[in-house]
């Protein structure tokens, strides 16, 4: 009797360990990796930067982003806006004034930015120039019809604008237009110094009422870029690579564009901007380029992040939330869907002309000029610091929404999985095919308590490793080199 119940209490131990291991495996979120299934290369990853009021303070800010964050994309704004040539230099668009010129471009705003931009180049980046903000008023009109593309809410008040009406570039001033950014670029290559490859000369056209952009509609947007085009091949710029137009919505500039041969011979990258779903801002654009005579046109997420607490600051519940865990999930949501560099907005709290008051979207805080993380900073360096460019994204999936991955393979062959975890089980079991599987993970984490934070190694066995990660977290699976 005796010898029968320790029989009957070691069976039913076993049967509750083998319920417990089967609810376990049971309850376990599962990611599979194909490093087979290979898709777009990477470009990289980095930052907007507002070099306007450019500082001796700044560069360990810059230091701090490219040696530890991984930075190495900087879009880089010299004024804030685009109306920098308040009066017309002469009536004459053919004739570039240098006198008026370069009077402008040596002001205390430009000469801070040409700065920085020399930094950067001291540090081996190559930084992008970009035009933002509301171009002057002689230069737009309001004979435009009522637009028939996604835009930008408008303000109820006009007099709550921040740049009030006129909003549209006239095609009268096209050549206007042109001959304004590309003395620009060319003022910054040749008598700034400044080494850069990429430039974008309008930002968020279907956001004019909040005065991020004139207004340029889908089917304006190739002859103003066009006219851009002409007049950098006529300067002497036509080595530069365009990237346009960096739209904020849905709406479809990038069809005409690709139709469109003369901007075609200089546009390298089609941008866009995702503060809301990346899947349907980065999916259509890809699927269009995909379609169109020029298929290896990249794709760019030239702005991604989120806007709360942009004005006045967020609250530590969403600055973990929203401002690092939602805002990754938006990054690698356009990776999965095609994108081949994503770009934080903003590098480091600061005051921007366009938006006219000091804005809080940084991934540093800036107190007197004394630069220091974020939280946001940890959950982008999960995804910066890991994967170099020159990587390819693999395919990955999970079996629930609650997990968002994405995995690359880089030169070396060494296997990164990128996951941004909002809810659900504690444990995730990561599957690659045995004989692709790393031998062995390292495994990185941010939580609302941890700041990538490396948790040691994750044993694989038979292709399978499985972590624990409670509650919500970034993680960042670093595999040793492939087979």
């Amino acid at each position: 009797m005796h010898r029968c119940c320790h029989t009957r209490r070691a069976a039913l131990m076993v049967s509750l360990w083998l319920a417990g291991s089967a609810l376990a495996w049971a309850q376990a979120t599962r990611v599979d990796v194909d490093p087979d299934r290979a898709f777009q290369s990477i470009d990289g990853f980095g930052v907007n930067f507002n070099g306007t009021y450019f500082r001796e303070s700044q560069k360990a800010a810059i230091d701090l982003l490219i040696d530890d964050l991984g930075a190495t994309l900087f879009r880089l704004d010299p004024y804030g806006l685009s109306n920098w040539e308040a009066r017309n230099d002469d009536d004459d668009p053919a004739h570039i004034n240098w006198v008026y010129y370069d009077d402008r471009y040596s002001s205390p705003f430009f000469e801070a930015s040409w700065a920085a931009a020399r930094y950067l180049n001291a540090k081996g980046i190559r930084p992008f120039l970009t035009v933002s903000g509301m171009t002057p008023t002689w230069m737009n009109d309001d004979s435009a019809p009522p637009p028939t593309h996604s835009v930008c809410d408008a303000y109820e008040r006009t007099e709550d604008l921040r740049f009030p009406p006129p909003h549209h570039l006239n095609p009268a001033m096209y050549e206007e237009f042109a001959e304004m950014v590309v003395s620009m670029a060319f003022y910054a290559r040749h008598r700034a110094g400044v080494d850069f490859e990429y430039f974008s000369p309008l930002n968020e056209v279907d956001c004019y009422s909040h005065g991020e952009g004139p207004r340029v509609d889908p089917e304006e947007a190739p002859v103003v870029l066009a006219t851009v085009v002409r007049r950098l091949q006529r300067e002497g710029l036509g080595s530069l690579k365009l990237v346009a137009v960096d739209p904020s919505g849905s709406g479809d500039y990038e069809t005409p564009l690709l139709a469109n041969d003369t901007v075609m011979s200089q546009l390298a990258v089609i941008s866009v901007h995702s503060y809301g779903p990346s899947e349907t801002v980065v999916a259509p654009r890809v699927e269009h380029v995909r379609e169109s005579h020029h298929p290896d046109t990249r794709i760019w997420l030239t702005e991604y992040g989120a806007l709360e607490g942009g004005f006045d600051g967020s609250s530590p519940r969403d600055e973990w939330n929203v401002n690092s865990m939602v805002a990754t999930r938006r990054a690698l949501v356009a990776l999965n869907h095609g994108a081949q560099a994503a770009l934080h907005w903003d590098a480091f709290d600061n005051y921007h002309e366009h938006d006219q008051t000091l804005t809080y979207y940084g991934l540093l805080r800036n107190d007197h000029h004394r630069y220091a993380p974020k939280k946001r900073y940890f959950a982008a360096r999960q995804l910066f610091r890991f994967v170099p460019p020159g990587a390819r994204r693999i395919a990955a999936s999970a079996d629930t929404d609650e997990l968002t991955v994405s995995a690359f393979r880089d030169a070396a062959g060494s296997i990164v999985v990128v996951g941004v975890k909002a809810a659900g089980p504690d444990r995730i079991r990561v599957v690659v095919p045995e004989a692709r599987a790393p031998e062995t993970w390292v495994l990185h984490a941010t939580t609302a308590t941890l700041d990538c934070a490396d948790l040691g190694s994750v044993p694989v066995e038979g292709g399978v490793a499985e972590l624990d990660l409670p509650g919500s977290a970034v993680f960042t699976l670093v595999g040793n080199t492939l087979p």
